[in-house]
């Protein structure tokens, strides 16, 4: 039985005439206003494209897209890896390995940033764009997208998941207003399929706004073709059923040691990474629920309402199963939070032009709120490198074994190597199979729960874990110094002999094995340069460390731990007003406040020892 608003079909927010969230007509913006608002949006949507993180998995989707340009196939089996060789590779996220390595070999490595900023900004843009035709208003939808945003930050990887938020948003910008254009949602789901798992969470939301489409009557004719078509299209993938089957049955598997991967935790548990605005945006959740079903929006859109809610909630249980899917509900929740937003505005506006008639100027304040969003988002902007200097930062490129491997290339070093789970992928890139693997980022699409057991073993020094690393046949292990403790007692078992180390990186040969010998060494480079400016500071040779570190920083200026070591040089030197101007310049190369603080505080300690 339908409810009494199903007699009266109110028209799709796509077709109807535009209105504020308190239902009063949305006056139209000039233009000059509407295009300060998206200059405002594209400068804070970029703003929050600056997350610092360790993007280990950038790495393998960078070589996995090189072998299947040179492999010529879509028949995947694992190429890197010494224990699944030629394993069956699930791989949902071949097309946007290809178009990586596509763009890194036309453009270089370097500018797969714009890649990002630009994926990034164009899902937030197309949510603004949906924001302000749900809310009816510039300002609420800015603030929404903006909690949006800001909720997800610190998830914003180099990586495929960015393309699964632009295919949520894209699916929603769709459906939500029922969109004459939803024969193109079949299309999208065949694009989106073959670039991240993700998709999945695509047909749950068509599957959501049509069902509630159906209950008020608003469902279009074409709903149930245009729904087996999108399920359809999802087949026609590299991975065939498995593309839609497997991610299923990992997300139901609750003991699966995969699950507790850093990124697949729930957020309440500790580790990993962490949005301090995530517990916020639950309260807000909930209040955007009783604004927008207590002030009236729910009577006036009931079918938009609803979805939304059913959106937010299902989006909300993902998140608090894995942190991985906190963006995913930030912006779901502004789904809610940019009609609720309007309704408090309207409310608010009569009752400040009664108590200060003086600030009741509406031409003023539709041009001062874009305004005001453009400084904000440019300020936030505009400390940050907008090139491919970012690169280095984005990525944290300078934590992985960057000059170990150049000692490999060099020397033409090859075999198996047990190494660090999120260095896997790079020693891949870098030496293009060469050097085959323990594992690396792909559990659960390549390595079984045993490899990853075994592994884990090693990282965490349980019992027999060297003999997991002997029995496994491995040549070499490369290992962090930042864990030096399997480096420690693999040397003290004597089966293990040094072959190279430094600030990052060692990298052990077996004691039977013959050893390369001499070993080249690597060609000059800035990575060079700042290994031999940190064996310097180790030896107190701090005028030698001085040069090597200024050298690195004429060859790569925005090589940054080579800046932080040259001001620490000076600190040891006893010259700490130099150290801190040094620090001053570090900043201007990606700013890190924090982290300014915390190394101009050991300087004047004078405690010695390097940054970290």
């Amino acid at each position: 039985m339908r409810n009494e608003s199903a007699k009266k079909k109110p028209a799709p927010p796509s077709r109807a005439t535009p209105r504020s969230a308190g239902g009063w007509p949305a006056s139209p913006a000039p233009r000059s206003v509407s295009l300060l608002w998206w200059l405002a949006v594209i400068l804070t949507c970029w703003s929050f494209g600056f997350t610092t993180m360790q993007g280990s998995d950038l790495w393998w989707h960078l070589a996995g897209g090189r072998w299947i340009a040179h492999a010529r196939t879509l028949d995947f089996t694992d190429p890197f890896s010494f224990t699944c060789h030629g394993r069956p590779w699930f791989h949902p996220e071949w097309l946007t390995d290809v178009i990586l390595h596509a763009w890194a070999k036309l453009l270089g490595a370097a500018s797969l940033v714009w890649w990002k900023w630009g994926v990034l900004v164009a899902t937030f843009a197309l949510l603004f764009r949906l924001l302000r035709q749900i809310s009816g208003g510039s300002a609420s939808a800015y603030l929404a997208m903006l909690a949006a945003i800001a909720v997800g930050a610190p998830f914003f990887d180099l990586r495929p998941q960015l393309h699964t938020f632009l295919g949520f948003v894209v699916i929603l910008s769709l459906v939500l207003p029922l969109s004459r254009r939803l024969w193109v949602l079949p299309l999208v789901f065949m694009l989106w399929a073959n670039l991240h798992s993700g998709f999945m969470l695509g047909l749950f939301t068509i599957v959501i706004v049509l069902a509630v489409s159906f209950f008020y009557g608003e469902a279009p004719r074409s709903a149930a073709g245009i729904g087996l078509a999108c399920l359809l299209a999802c087949f026609v993938n590299g991975n065939g059923s498995d593309a839609l089957l497997l991610p299923i049955q990992f997300a139901r598997d609750s003991h699966s040691p995969f699950l507790r991967v850093a990124e697949w935790l729930p957020p309440y548990e500790p580790g990993g990474i962490r949005s301090s605005l995530y517990y916020p945006s639950i309260a807000v959740f909930v209040m955007s629920v009783a604004i927008v079903l207590r002030l009236g929006t729910y009577r006036r859109q009931p079918r938009l309402t609803l979805s939304c809610v059913a959106i937010g909630l299902v989006t909300l249980v993902m998140s608090m199963r894995s942190r991985r899917f906190i963006p995913l509900f930030g912006i779901s929740q502004s789904l809610l939070l940019a009609p609720a937003l309007a309704v408090v505005f309207s409310w608010l506006h009569p009752r400040m032009a009664r108590a200060l008639p003086r600030l009741d100027r509406p031409r003023v304040w539709q041009i001062a709120l874009p305004v005001v969003a453009v400084v904000w988002g440019g300020l936030r902007l505009f400390p940050y490198p907008l090139s491919g200097n970012a690169f280095l930062y984005l990525t944290s490129l300078d934590s992985f074994p960057v000059e170990a491997m150049n000692l490999v290339e060099v020397n033409h070093i090859e075999g198996k190597v047990f190494t660090l789970y999120n260095w896997g992928g790079y020693v891949e890139l870098r030496t293009e199979g060469r050097l085959q693997v323990f594992i690396d980022g792909r559990a659960g699409m390549v390595f079984d729960e045993k490899t990853y057991r075994q592994y884990l073993r090693v990282l965490n020094l349980h019992d027999g874990w060297e003999d997991v690393i002997w029995d496994s046949g491995a040549d070499f292990v490369l290992w962090p110094r930042r864990e030096p403790k399997q480096i420690e007692q693999l040397r003290k078992s004597e089966r293990w002999l040094p072959l190279y180390s430094d600030h990052v990186a060692t990298l052990l040969i077996r004691a039977d094995r013959p050893p390369p010998r001499p070993l080249l060494p690597t060609p000059d480079s800035p990575w060079r340069d700042l290994t031999l400016g940190w064996s310097a500071s180790r030896a107190h040779e701090y005028a030698t460390a001085e040069a090597d570190f200024e050298r690195a920083l004429h060859g790569m200026p925005s090589l940054r731990p080579a800046c932080e070591w040259l001001a620490n040089a000076r600190a040891q030197s006893g010259r700490l007003a130099e150290a801190e101007a040094t620090l001053n310049h570090c900043q201007r190369m990606f700013p890190d406040s924090a982290r300014r603080k915390q190394l101009l505080a050991l300087f004047k300690s004078r405690s010695g020892g390097l940054p970290p």
